[in-house]
């Protein structure tokens, strides 16, 4: 794949991962548009990257959905390719009492939300000559990690979703691609005390091999040492759960 002047959407793009696909995307000749709910975040990052369009957009609210591919349209003439990175990231203990509401938030965000966008997105994006949707996805898909109940749960349903969606496309141009980040060094992981800080790995390195993977066009892409740990899981899933869920 080749993304020069390619019109991509990514959601959740003002900070983190998202931002920094933006950017490198630019780099590569690509038409950008991130949307993300935090006005806040949005005005940085058009500040820092006056290339990238931004338009706040709340992905649980389908409506918004609905003018956010308007103002994608309208920006950018329609879509190529389309990122699902939106998601929120929280760990909690059962016994402590923990809220519902906000449990019901990451299933939200990380799933109703991506259900929305692909829906009201799918229709314009099958009219480009190379359509790619692209679904991000955790290591908590494929074992849960204990500490992210709400979390690894809608990743694993992300998952089968997004399986389910490149089926049903088979016969259209449609790329349907998973893509599974190690631990990188976004504030999601600030203050993780499952995640050692030195074995992060940089936002600038993942993007690079992402971008790189995509242009081979794809389906899975597990971002090394997630290819391994999904091996593991295959063959000796204890030992997988154990690694992922350390005291």
């Amino acid at each position: 794949m080749d993304f020069n002047n390619k019109k991509v959407v990514i959601t959740g793009g003002s900070m983190g991962i998202g931002l920094e696909l933006a950017k490198q995307l630019l780099d590569k000749g690509a038409r950008v548009l991130v949307c993300a709910r935090n006005q806040q975040t949005l005005e940085m990052a058009k500040v820092e990257n006056p290339d990238i369009h931004t338009f706040p957009c709340d992905v649980t609210q389908l409506d918004q959905v609905k003018i956010l591919l308007e103002e994608c349209c309208e920006v950018l003439g329609g879509v190529d390719v389309l990122i699902n990175n939106a998601a929120i990231y929280r760990r909690f203990n059962f016994l402590d009492d923990y809220p519902i509401e906000k449990q019901i938030e990451e299933v939200d965000i990380n799933l109703i939300g991506l259900i929305h966008v692909t829906n009201v997105f799918l229709k314009e994006l099958l009219k480009s000559d190379g359509p790619v949707l692209v679904n991000l996805t955790s290591p908590a898909a494929i074992v849960p990690l204990t500490t992210a109940p709400a979390y690894s749960a809608v990743k694993a349903a992300v998952s089968s979703y997004t399986t389910s969606l490149r089926f049903q496309l088979r016969d259209t141009k449609a790329k349907v691609v998973l893509l599974c980040p190690p631990a990188v060094d976004t504030r999601m992981n600030e203050d993780n005390p499952g995640v050692e800080a030195q074995r992060l790995m940089s936002k600038k390195k993942f993007v690079s091999i992402a971008i790189k993977e995509l242009s081979k066009d794809k389906e899975e892409i597990l971002v090394s040492p997630i290819n391994m740990f999904k091996q593991i899981h295959r063959f000796a899933p204890g030992v997988a759960f154990r690694m992922l869920n350390k005291k």
